[in-house]
Parts: C-alpha cells; sequence; structure tokens
C-alpha cells in the first residue's frame, strides 16, 4: 500500500493504535494466468513433499526496499514440507519479483501467491503498457520460478491417527479494491481542514494504467446479468466508480478455465467423503471493512476507499457458505490478506479468521511496532520466519488454541474488546492533529506551529512506542 501524501505516527491513547496512511466479465480477450496443468503453477499432489506441512504467511514484501535483508535470512525451512503463502506487494519490478521468488523456492518447498498493487505499478513505460497487462507478466515470472498462483487440489496430509481424515487447501484469489467498498460514513473534519480525495492521495491513481477501462464498462454494462449476482444485477442501476470495473475485471481472473469452480467441487468432495476440511484463502485487498480500523482512527481517513472489495468478499464467501461453519465445527476457513499494514488475527461472526501479517517496512517498525506485531512475527531484523499460519500435524491455525498466549495483534485485540461503531464521527485526538497539520488552512497551520514546542511534544511515533 502507499500514499502520496505526508506520514506521521502519532501517539495512541489507550486500547487503539495510530495508523499510517499509506467485475467478473466471462470474457477475456487473452489469457491472464497460467493454466492450472502447467508443471510450475499446476497444484497436483505430486508436488508436495512429504505428509504434514506447515504454512507461514507473510504479505506487503517491498522487496525492492531494506526488506530484501528479512527474505535473504528467513530460516530454511526446505524439505519440512513447508508452504509459504505470500499476500502481495512483492515489488514494482519484475526483476525484483522474480528475486524474490528465487529465495522464497529456495527456503520453502512450495509458493504461493497473489498480486498486490505495487506489482501493478507502471514505471516503465517501455516494458509495460497497461497495469492489466503487467499481470500476465507478473504470473509468468511466478510460472518460471516455480510459484503457484492458482488454487491447490487437495493438499495429502498424514493418513494417519486425528489426522487421517484431514483435507487442506490453499487458494490465491486475484483482487482489486473499489470505492464502493466504503459504506461506513463519513468523519466530521474541523471547517478549516480538507481532506483530499482518495484519487489524489493513493499513489495507484498515478502509476497504475487502465487504457481499455471505458472498454470494460462497456462489456460489463452489456453482458447478460445473472440473477444470482448482486453486484452484477445493479450494474445499470448506479453509477460505479472506476474502480469497481477494475476490481470486477480482475476478480474474472479467478474463473479461467473453470479454476475457481473445480477448486470448491474438489472442497465439496472432501466434505462429502466426510473430512475435515481445512480452507485458506488469501488475498492482498480486504474482503471486509471490519479488517481495518473506523475511519475515526486513520491518519487519512478515506484509505477505506482504496484497501477492498464487496467482489471479493462474495468469492470468499462461497467457501465459507460451501463449509457451512460452525454446524460441526470441525471444518474450517482461513481468510489472510495484507495491504493495511496491520498485524491481525481475527474470528469474524461467519467463523471466519482473518490473518494479516505484513512485513510492512523498517521505518514502520521502529515507529509503530506495537500495531505491526501479530503473535511471535517481527520483521523489523533479519533471521526471523514468516508468520506460521496454520500447522497440519496439530491441525490448529495460529491464535486458534485457548491456552496458547497469543497476540492477536493491537487492532484486533481493540475490536475483541470493543464494538465498532462507524456512527462515531469524531476524529481520534492524534488523527485531528495530523489533518490539521497536513491538510489544514494556512491560518491553521500557522497557529499550530506557534503553539507547538519541539522539546515537550516531540513527534508521536518517535519513541517507538505505538
Amino acid at each position: 500500500m502507499s500514499s502520496s501524501s505526508p506520514r506521521a505516527t502519532p501517539r495512541s491513547p489507550r486500547g487503539a493504535a495510530s495508523v499510517d496512511s499509506s467485475g467478473s466479465v466471462q470474457r477475456s480477450r487473452s489469457r491472464i494466468l497460467p493454466r492450472a496443468s502447467s508443471s510450475s503453477s499446476s497444484s497436483s499432489s505430486s508436488s508436495y513433499k512429504g505428509t504434514m506441512p506447515k504454512v507461514y504467511l507473510i504479505s506487503d514484501v517491498h522487496f525492492d526496499g531494506q526488506n530484501r535483508a528479512f527474505i535473504e535470512h528467513m530460516p530454511n525451512k526446505k524439505d519440512e514440507n513447508s508452504i509459504l503463502v505470500v499476500a502481495g506487494d512483492v515489488g514494482e519490478k519484475l526483476d525484483d519479483v522474480e528475486r524474490c521468488f528465487r529465495l522464497c523456492t529456495k527456503k520453502f518447498d512450495t509458493v504461493f501467491y497473489s498480486f498486490g498493487n505495487h506489482e501493478l505499478w507502471c514505471t516503465n513505460e517501455r516494458d509495460e503498457r497497461c497495469s492489466y497487462e503487467k499481470i500476465k507478466s507478473v504470473f509468468e515470472v511466478c510460472e518460471k520460478c516455480g510459484v503457484k498462483t492458482n488454487p491447490s487440489e487437495e493438499i495429502p496430509v498424514e493418513n494417519q491417527g486425528e489426522n487421517a481424515r484431514q483435507a487442506v487447501f490453499i487458494a490465491p484469489v486475484h483482487s482489486w479494491y473499489e470505492q464502493e467498498f466504503d459504506t461506513e460514513d463519513d468523519v466530521e473534519a474541523p471547517d478549516d481542514v480538507t481532506i483530499p480525495k482518495v484519487e489524489k492521495v493513493m499513489t495507484d491513481y498515478r502509476l497504475c494504467k487502465w487504457p481499455s477501462l471505458e472498454e470494460w464498462k462497456k462489456e460489463m454494462t452489456m453482458e447478460k446479468i445473472s440473477s444470482n449476482s448482486s453486484s452484477a444485477r445493479n450494474t445499470t442501476a448506479k453509477t460505479y466508480s472506476n474502480d469497481y470495473y477494475i476490481s470486477r475485471k480482475i476478480d474474472a481472473l479467478n474463473d479461467e478455465d473453470g479454476k475457481f469452480e473445480r477448486f470448491l467441487e474438489n472442497v465439496k468432495r472432501a466434505k462429502m467423503e466426510g473430512k475435515d476440511v481445512t480452507v485458506i484463502t488469501f488475498s492482498h485487498f480486504l474482503p471486509r471493512i471490519e479488517l481495518i480500523p473506523e475511519k475515526r482512527f486513520l491518519l487519512y481517513p478515506k484509505l477505506t476507499q482504496a484497501v477492498g472489495s464487496h467482489i471479493l468478499n462474495e468469492r470468499v464467501e462461497r467457501v465459507t457458505r460451501l463449509l457451512h461453519l460452525g454446524e460441526s465445527g470441525k471444518d474450517k476457513h482461513t481468510h489472510a490478506f495484507g495491504h493495511t499494514h496491520f498485524g491481525w488475527n481475527l474470528v469474524l461472526e461467519n467463523n471466519v479468521r482473518y490473518v494479516q501479517a505484513a512485513l510492512a517496512t523498517p521505518k514502520e517498525w521502529v515507529r509503530r511496532p506495537r500495531s505491526l506485531v501479530v503473535g511471535d512475527f517481527f520483521s523489523n531484523a533479519p533471521g526471523n520466519a514468516p508468520l506460521l499460519l496454520y500447522d497440519v500435524a496439530t491441525n490448529a491455525f495460529s491464535g486458534s488454541s485457548t491456552n496458547e498466549e497469543y497476540n492477536p495483534g493491537l487492532w484486533a485485540k481493540y475490536y475483541e474488546e470493543n464494538a465498532r461503531d462507524p456512527s462515531n464521527k469524531t476524529l481520534a485526538p492524534w488523527v485531528l492533529e495530523y489533518v490539521s497539520r497536513i491538510w489544514g488552512s494556512r491560518e491553521l497551520k500557522k497557529s499550530m506551529m506557534m503553539s507547538s514546542n519541539a522539546e515537550a511534544s516531540p513527534l508521536p511515533g518517535k519513541s517507538g512506542e505505538v
């Protein structure tokens, strides 16, 4: 995630933390994703070593920065039947993406990946005609490196004891965000503060290029609308953001070659065989708005317009509905995500566990480590491992044991103890100070400078307490 606005990390009050600002068309002119049958992106059971895998998670790698040291010094989990899930934002340059994945595949037996927004930045116009075409280039790199971008078939599990009836599946869900994702009321800013539109703040709107957008809009308007798709059914009933059409176009990639339907059929078959099914889906973007703090807590309150997608959630919920979570207590669904740079491990009312373990940036780990840590995951120094998300041997996700002392993430813990209240439109004090200083009128900024005392009031977050 990136924003073109200045960043600062204010001090949080008790119980909260600061926040850095950082459709489905079935027709496609050209193939983007590799075929499921290709050797490197295949989900064939024979590609997995061993029988008791452990699944690790990272997102927001940003390999082109100082995080390269983290990837280079990750513990070697090779030959331990290790699986690494990478939830986007590996890098802007294809060379960096390839270097990162070469290292990952040397240290883990299997690597799954879904792209983020940074991969689709077009910073080299000679090589990248548009962001949508760059997706194909990114997946060609994945195929060359042996990184999986398609849903798995049933991953082999040791056929002994309590694990004899387990079935494990992993599915990347490729996605984009839409402004329609933000359904909560706007906050109340002072009259002399103008919070800019998301198009002016987020770097994506400047560096992502979508030259076929008008054609996509026409395709989606003219296509025959399925009566079962609420998002598509209302296409002609209202005006949608450009992001909406991008989100639908990218979501359609998941349906190429019928791969997502086959994945659902495989999950259904395992259930019919009486197995205890565990499904890990993951995306870079958020499927639910409950996975980001309320606007009043965000340094850039309009950030919620550029983080997630209802279209993404509809796809993820298909898995949830198939599993009938809560009926038997045996089947499990976890969705991993990235983008917002918060440590997060929280089970919502649908019995789905949502997890984020972002490498983020070293600067963020210095300024606000409490809002980044999740479990024992800490990425501010090389030699640490990604978050152990799921251990098949114990059939347990990180943080799932009631007997386990586990840090679910500062904000996840906050929402475990406090109900979300989007009706509260009053900016948190540290947010009010920030927006006033950054986007306030000239008179307001001047008055704030005159009243500030650098020694008595250092920049929030400088101590690393946040």
